[in-house]
Formats: C-alpha cells, sequence, structure tokens
C-alpha cells in the first residue's frame, strides 16, 4: 500500500476547481461571411468608439435602447444591430493587428535538439475563423473539456487602451465580450460562441509587477499576529505559476500568495468566483485576498473597484464571478506565515508536505471522519474569539485535498501544506486524535519540510504532474509539457528524472522529476538545490510551457468518455453517519476551505458559501451516477428533502460521451438579488452576460432524496 494511489483522484478533482476570467451567456451562431474579404481589401475605416471614456465617469443607472447578439433581446431603433464589418473595421482599420503575430506558448530553445514539440505556437493578435480557420483554432484555445467553442473574434490585447477599444468596439458593433484570462473554463465560458473574445494573457509581464511592503500593521482575517505583509499588483492574464514564481523572489521568507492547484489556471476568474487552495485556511479565499481590481466597464469607463472605490462593485466581484466588465489588474494581499508553536523544538523549516493514509474498516472510518471533520472546524460559533484562537494554533495551519472512502483498494486520506514543521505537523494531528493508534495502525504518513511557501506548492505540483492518468491529459489540462519534462526545464534526466510509462503503456515513456516520493530515485536534496530552482525559471515566464495548457484544436485526442467533469458540490458540518454514507459511496475532495472562509460574514462579499467548507468533486467518466448517488444522501439525510440547498455544479455528459458545455448550476445564495441590482447598474447594456442562479439538473430520483 502506498500514499500515490490516492493521487490520481486527487490531482484530477484538483482541476475540476480551475476557473477563468468568464461570462455566462447562450449559444449563438456568428453569421459573418465577409470578414475575409475586408481583410483582403483592407479597410480604412475607424468608427467613432475609438479609445474610451474618460476614466471615473460614472455610468448611467438605465440604458434601454441598447441590443447584444441573441434574439431575444430588444432593441430600438437607434440601436446599433450587431455589424461585422463595424467590428472588423473598428478592430482592424488597417488589418495591422490581423498581420501582428503573438506568441501564446514558448518553449526551450530547440538547438541542439530534435524534439518536434519545440515550436512556439504563435497566432495573429486579431483572429476570425472566415480569415484563418486554423490560426483561430490555436488562438481561440479552452483548456477545458465543455465542447468547441466559436466566438465572433479573438483579440489579444496587451494593455488597458486596448482593452478600452475593444470594448467599445464590440459595443459600436452590437458584440458582448467574452473576457479571458487564461482560458481554463471547463465550461468555455471564456470563449463565448458569436462574442468577441478579449484575451488578457499577454498583459501578465511580471516586470511591470507592484510590489509593496507594508511598515505598519496590516491585521489579516485570523486575527492575533498574523498581518498583510504586503502587496503585489499584476495584469489579469497571469497563473498561479508566474505569482507563485514572483512571490519567492520578492517575499522568500515568510510571504503567502494564495494560489490553486494548477500551475496554468489564471488568477482573475479564480479571484472572483470563490478561489481555493491549500493555504485557504490560513489566508481566505481568493476573492478575500484581492484589495482592488481595474476593470474597464461595457462603456469603456475605466475604475477601480476597492472598499473606498466603487464598493458595491468591488463586493460583487468578490464572489459574482466575472460578468461585470474586463478585469486588468489587480492588487492582491501577501500574507505572513504563522509562527512557530511555542511547543515546538524543530528546525527552521516553516512550510510542510504532508499526506496521511488510513485504514477503513467502518467502525475506524467513523472516528477518523468525526475527529477530522472536529478538527477542520470545532463546533463553536464562527464569530467567536475562543473559535479564532484554537483553528489560528491547528487547522488553520493546514489545507490540501483528500479523499472520503471505503471501498476496495481505495483509502480515507489527505495530503496538502502545512504551515509549520514537520514535528509541529505531527504534533498538531496528534493532538486532534489524527494519529491514534487505533485508526493510525498499518497505515502510512510523509512530512517533507521546506523553507518558502513557493517551494512548497511546487513541489506538491511537480509530484501532481506524475499522478497524472495520462500525459495527453496534462498537456492539454495542466500545463504544455512535453514528454521530456526534464528537456524542458534544463536538467539532467539521467541524474534527477525517472522513466514513467501511463497506465501500463511500452510505448509511451515519459521523462519525468524525481518529485514522486514513492521512486527509489527520490531525492529531497535534489528536489530543493535542483528541480524547484529549474521549475520556478520556467514558472515566472508567462508565455511559458509550464503556464499554458494545450490549445482547444488537441481537445478532440482525449477520451472524453473517461475524463468529462460531472461537476462538485460543497458541504459544511455533517453528522458523523452522513459522512460515513458519503465515505461508503467513495468521495473525492478537492479542496478543504476551513479555516479563515469561515470568520468572515456571509455577506461581506458576493461569495455565499462560508460555512459549506469541504468542496466533493466528480472527474472521470461514469462519476454523474455517483454524483447523484451523493446528492441523494445529501438532500435525504442532512437537508431535509430539499434539493436546493445543493450548493455545486453540475456538468451534463451526452451518451455519446461528449460534453455538452451547458454547466447547470451557478449558486450565489442569498446574494443573488443584490448582485442582480450591481449587474444591471453596471454592465448597463448587458454587454458581458448575466449570473445566473438555476435550481441543481437532478434525476427525479435523486432530487427526491429517495
Amino acid at each position: 500500500m502506498n500514499l500515490s494511489s490516492i493521487a490520481i483522484a486527487a490531482f484530477l478533482s484538483s482541476l475540476s476547481s480551475a476557473t477563468a476570467d468568464t461570462v455566462l451567456g447562450e449559444r449563438s451562431t456568428s453569421e459573418d461571411r465577409g470578414i475575409a474579404a475586408l481583410k483582403l481589401r483592407g479597410a480604412q475605416e475607424k468608427t467613432a468608439a475609438g479609445s474610451g471614456i474618460e476614466k471615473g465617469r460614472q455610468l448611467k443607472k438605465k440604458q434601454k435602447d441598447a441590443c447584444g447578439p441573441e434574439t431575444e433581446n430588444s432593441c430600438v431603433a437607434t440601436t446599433n444591430v450587431r455589424s461585422p464589418s463595424t467590428l472588423v473595421s473598428c478592430l482592424n482599420g488597417t488589418s495591422s493587428f490581423m498581420d501582428t503575430p503573438v506568441t501564446i506558448i514558448e518553449y526551450p530553445d530547440p538547438k541542439g535538439t530534435d524534439n518536434p514539440f519545440y515550436v512556439n505556437k504563435t497566432v495573429s493578435k486579431l483572429t476570425f475563423p472566415q480569415v484563418d480557420f486554423d490560426d483561430f483554432l490555436e488562438a481561440n484555445f479552452n483548456a477545458g473539456l465543455g465542447g468547441p467553442r466559436f466566438p465572433a473574434g479573438i483579440f489579444y490585447a496587451e494593455g488597458q487602451e486596448e482593452v478600452i477599444m475593444a470594448v467599445n468596439c464590440a459595443r459600436a458593433a452590437g458584440y458582448k465580450v467574452s473576457p479571458r484570462g487564461r482560458g481554463h473554463s471547463y465550461q468555455g465560458l471564456s470563449s463565448m460562441d458569436g462574442y468577441l473574445v478579449i484575451d488578457l494573457s499577454l498583459m501578465c509581464v511580471p516586470d511591470n509587477f507592484t510590489p509593496t511592503t507594508q511598515n505598519e500593521d496590516h491585521p489579516w482575517l485570523l486575527g492575533g499576529e498574523q498581518k498583510v505583509i504586503g502587496t503585489i499588483k499584476s495584469g489579469s492574464g497571469c497563473t498561479n505559476a508566474v505569482m507563485l514564481a514572483y512571490t519567492a523572489e520578492h517575499f522568500p521568507d515568510d510571504g503567502i500568495y494564495l494560489v490553486g492547484s494548477c500551475p496554468s489556471v489564471g488568477i482573475t476568474g479564480y479571484a472572483t468566483g470563490g478561489g481555493q487552495g491549500d493555504t485557504t485556511p490560513w489566508v481566505g479565499l481568493g476573492v478575500d485576498d484581492v484589495l482592488s481590481y481595474d476593470i474597464v466597464l461595457y462603456d469603456g469607463t475605466n475604475v477601480t473597484a476597492s472598499e473606498k472605490e466603487h464598493s458595491d462593485l468591488y463586493w460583487a466581484l468578490r464572489g459574482g464571478g466575472s460578468g461585470f466588465g474586463v478585469i486588468t489588474s489587480l492588487t492582491t494581499a501577501v500574507v505572513n506565515a504563522p509562527k512557530p508553536l511555542e511547543s515546538s523544538s524543530s528546525s527552521s523549516s516553516r512550510f510542510t508536505y504532508v499526506a496521511q493514509l488510513y485504514k477503513q474498516t467502518q467502525n475506524e472510518a467513523k472516528k477518523f471522519l468525526e475527529r477530522f471533520q472536529d478538527f477542520l472546524v470545532p463546533n463553536l460559533p464562527f464569530d467567536s474569539k475562543k473559535y479564532k484562537d484554537k483553528i489560528r494554533n491547528s487547522s488553520a495551519r493546514f489545507g490540501g485535498d483528500g479523499q472520503f472512502s471505503t471501498k476496495e483498494n481505495e483509502y480515507l486520506a489527505f495530503t496538502g501544506i502545512f504551515l509549520g514543521s514537520k514535528d509541529e505537523a505531527i504534533s498538531t494531528f496528534e493532538k486532534a486524535g489524527l494519529r491514534d493508534p487505533d485508526i493510525f495502525k498499518e497505515s502510512e504518513s510523509v512530512e517533507f519540510e521546506f523553507s518558502s511557501h513557493a517551494d512548497v506548492q511546487l513541489f506538491k505540483i511537480c509530484y501532481q504532474l506524475g499522478q497524472s492518468p495520462s500525459p495527453s491529459f496534462w498537456q492539454s489540462e495542466w500545463t504544455s509539457a512535453s514528454y521530456n519534462v526534464c528537456e524542458d526545464l534544463g536538467i539532467d534526466p539521467d541524474e534527477y528524472c525517472h522513466t514513467k510509462f501511463f497506465y501500463g503503456s511500452i510505448t509511451t515513456p515519459v521523462l519525468l522529476p524525481n518529485c514522486d516520493y514513492n521512486q527509489v530515485s527520490f531525492n529531497l536534496e535534489d528536489v530543493k538545490n535542483v528541480i524547484l530552482p529549474a521549475i520556478k525559471a520556467a514558472a515566472i515566464k508567462p508565455q511559458s510551457w509550464f503556464n499554458r495548457p494545450g490549445s482547444q484544436k488537441w481537445a478532440p485526442g482525449i477520451p472524453q468518455t473517461v475524463w468529462s467533469l460531472p461537476g462538485g458540490l460543497l458541504v459544511g458540518r455533517l453528522d458523523p453517519d452522513v459522512l460515513l454514507d458519503l465515505a461508503n459511496v467513495g468521495v473525492e475532495i478537492t479542496h478543504f476551505a476551513h479555516g479563515a472562509p469561515t470568520v468572515v460574514a456571509r455577506d461581506e462579499t458576493g461569495y455565499s458559501n462560508r460555512e459549506e467548507f469541504i468542496l466533493l468533486s466528480f472527474a472521470g467518466g461514469g462519476e454523474m451516477e455517483k454524483y447523484e448517488e451523493v446528492a441523494s444522501i445529501l438532500i435525504n439525510k442532512a437537508y431535509g428533502g430539499d434539493s436546493s440547498k445543493l450548493r455545486g455544479y453540475i456538468n451534463y455528459v451526452n451518451p455519446v460521451g461528449t460534453t455538452g458545455g451547458d454547466w447547470r448550476t451557478y449558486y450565489f445564495g442569498d446574494n443573488y438579488e443584490r448582485l442582480s441590482e450591481i449587474k444591471a447598474e453596471y454592465d448597463v447594456t448587458n454587454g458581458f452576460g448575466n449570473p445566473v442562479q438555476v435550481e441543481p439538473a437532478l434525476s427525479k430520483k435523486a432530487k427526491s432524496g429517495k
């Protein structure tokens, strides 16, 4: 028995929480048939949309003479009806943007290697499907499995003024806008059909970031000695990996910048829809950590949303999604790591990777589940000082993912990051009864210490790369690495890497860095001194293969019957018997979001699910049945037969195994009405789609709880 047995499921479930700069909307078709001709003759016309509206101008509360691409929108005679020629001439009056190449994925220097994979991916800055369909497919990259999307056009913006121009052009031509950070929306909502996609990935330029150091006390969510030690103002098209590497350079000792599990996920959708990660229990959700957003609204106005400016918009952006405009930059808090516990006599290492796996008889499973839940969220009022004091020195220091399963060949287990030394982690789990011999005998654990948050987080990412179900999967979803990841990183494959054959294949060997502690070649010092520095060097480059998944063009090669993503459910405290019922079905946990998020009031941000601190994930073929079985247990045994109390989302998969791209449940809870009002105020023409709230799409059996 070894801990790698839970890693594939944890890897898959970590991907299901990835989100991007997305908008919500319905399918429409592009009727443009004249763009190619316009390009050939070089349209000279420029519209009056121009370069924007003065910064800070207040929007009108209502604007009734507007319409978008959907037929149900009512228009009056003075309204701009959707016009392809107007869009093209406005965006591309001299055809220069269509003739301007931009590189979206960079690979290592191909000199000295015959690896055909090392070809940089370059597309046109402005792309239309009718002009060059292959170029459009590469530009229209979408990491998700939600089916192909076909926007009206794709524009790679390289500055705020270009964003303003693109928004104004879309409005003048009657098109809605689909902002895209990194294209990691499984629903494809950042590349909506018939919309103009404004891609922001080229606006991630680390040299232009603004780091600040806090000289005065800025207390943070959990109180005590927790505080903000700095901020980073970054472009909105950045990734988890870029921000980790940047934080390692500028806050190398105890700075924590919250990220998710996947290196290529964009930070902006993550920081508007919720945002869970391994350090969430200590620093809060992604929506908690953003101090301000710079955003271009639908009329071209550029505003800053913060506690002091446009505070209602700031409230909505923190959990209400990114359908309010195009976010061009955001300022995020860097929080200090906790100080060593008084009882600790360990080394100076303050970050530990931990993994624990348990026996699974029914009695032992119930004991573990009850103790683990009490460890994560003590049964105390969330707003009490006693609650904060208790979790600050215990469970808030741990975050990660896991598995609750008593099924054969599956386990009760958790993996993640502990903010403290190895000794502190073991002592903390012992006090919670999680290393009690009655439930922990014949079980396993590993603990590896690191000197920074960036190092331990990148180690976990590197480890999970090797637990992927297939190299084609992680190329499309995780990172655009080749089958020789060691060559990608520029490290000696003979000394620092191992060969892996995925699923018993003897024809597709992959060279992976030695981050898998189940391999005999694993050496922690090599990881710290060679592998992690190489990963950070790749991570800090925004267009690096490490920061990009594959394009939508590659997606058809993935067996979607196997890797479809049914969705996920958020749950709070449950009766131990209900937890055991769930474990008997077998569930994966993408993230534990206990701790800091629970001390923030539900109405303080647009994010409602403060008390739902466990994200159950369903990732893989055939899991729709499991989803409905779990939903039935929750409805029947925890929610009093009320299916509307389910929190989460679901993705339908049609009978032939291709995803329908229709994610049916978006939950905004009691915040929905206020979000809708703010949406109506700031997005006066419905230009970015609306947040929606629909009842979970369940079978009659699951819905009835029977």
